[in-house]
């Protein structure tokens, strides 16, 4: 019987081990692979004299991908990378005018993709056992391939642009992270700028 509690202790003993979480602290390491949503408006981009718009549908998708590598200086300031992908626009045909002013059928089709790198920088104003919330700014590079056409049946024209009007990324963001053991949890964040307005994924301490 003895040995039988003994067993038991050294299980129990084990498994608070395991599972026993700590805050947050300087030396850590963080991984956050993520997806983002996009805004509609992030999706689709018109000419100003469109109207009836028809067979619409998305170059791309509404979610973007990227992941968060922070290392904790101290035990509120972390600095890291961040690093994402999206691919946006949209294609339809619409009703517009042709140079007499008369009504004309033409297909818009745009997409564009974007990479950004970023260097990050968090402060972290809320730490314990499951929950790390932090604010960060984030400045960088971004990349942008942009490719659109409009057409009718008597004419085509296209044009392709490699490079971003502005080849410079930023980010201001709040977020939180949740953990639900030592090193694994959730996150989510919201900012402007470097990405899209709402990110969630995991989040992996080491």
């Amino acid at each position: 019987m003895k040995k039988k509690i003994l067993l038991l202790g050294i299980i129990l003993a084990s498994s608070v081990s395991l599972f026993a979480q700590t805050e947050v602290a300087k030396g850590d390491i963080i991984i956050d692979p993520y997806v983002g949503v996009m805004q509609s408006n992030m999706l689709r981009s018109e000419p100003n004299d469109v109207n009836e718009i028809s067979n619409w549908k998305l170059n791309g998708g509404q979610l973007a991908y990227g992941g968060r590598f922070e290392y904790m200086l101290a035990d509120k300031f972390g600095l890291g990378i961040d690093f994402n992908y999206v691919k946006s626009g949209s294609k339809y045909d619409y009703i517009g005018t042709d140079g007499q002013g008369n009504p004309a059928a033409y297909t818009w089709d745009y997409t564009a993709k974007k990479i950004r790198a970023m260097v990050r920088m968090n402060y972290h104003f809320v730490q314990n056992e499951t929950v790390d919330a932090y604010m960060g700014g984030g400045l960088g590079y971004k990349h942008t391939t942009r490719a659109w056409t409009i057409s009718d049946p008597n004419d085509q024209s296209g044009l392709e642009q490699e490079k971003a009007l502005i080849p410079m990324a930023f980010r201001l963001a709040v977020g939180t992270r949740f953990y639900f053991t030592q090193n694994i949890g959730a996150m989510i964040e919201l900012g402007l700028g470097g990405g899209t307005p709402l990110q969630f994924g995991l989040s992996v301490k080491i």
